[in-house]
């Protein structure tokens, strides 16, 4: 998957976009908001500079800690994580720092589980449409809530789990903090994160 953002003098030719959605227990859905993101974050440039320039990536995994990738294997890169895999793919939490260019993880990630203000993360799915020039692609993931109380997400995030050939890397490239959303005990929140190209 590859994400990239262009503009002209006055329009802009594609821009992040987000989708949250709340159901209760009986899978009535209690909230909807679809937003645009304010989220690239200074890894994705770095990716972006790395292909342009031909040189090493040198982004900050979601430990903080400094990486120098001389190569990118796309074929052994995913945003795709599985379900009860919270190190990737994307990611919930409750933290309300705004968004820095720097950011490399979450401000406070929800782990998955069921205990107490835990979420269970569900299998992520490629989020796919378009017709014509105007393409949209991105990921989405379910979250149940089967901790006992009801959760607040306040943030949400897109990790990629980067491969050089010998070893793999997980690197935030994307962050927004959203309005505070409450998750109800035995209810589920979905999220989507896509990019829209020539909308």
């Amino acid at each position: 998957m590859y994400f990239g953002i262009s503009t002209t003098m006055s329009e802009v030719k594609s821009q992040v976009m987000y989708e949250i959605i709340v159901e209760d227990k009986d899978g009535n859905i209690i909230k909807r908001e679809k937003r645009k993101g304010h989220s690239v974050l200074g890894n994705w440039i770095k990716i972006f500079e790395s292909i342009r320039s031909g040189t090493t990536f040198t982004p900050n995994d979601t430990s903080g800690s400094a990486c120098t990738i001389s190569q990118i294997v796309f074929s052994g890169c995913d945003m795709y994580a599985p379900a009860g895999d919270d190190s990737y793919g994307l990611v919930v939490g409750t933290g309300t720092t705004s968004v820095d260019i720097n950011d490399h993880n979450l401000a406070s990630k929800i782990s998955h589980g069921t205990g107490s203000g835990q979420l269970s993360y569900g299998d992520s799915n490629p989020y796919t449409t378009g017709s014509g020039l105007t393409q949209s692609r991105g990921v989405e993931r379910s979250f149940d809530n089967n901790s006992g109380g009801d959760v607040t997400v306040n943030e949400i995030g897109l990790i990629m789990k980067v491969y050089d050939g010998s070893s793999y890397y997980n690197i935030l490239i994307l962050r927004d903090v959203i309005s505070a959303t409450t998750v109800p005990n035995g209810g589920r929140l979905t999220v989507k994160y896509w990019i829209t190209w020539n909308p």
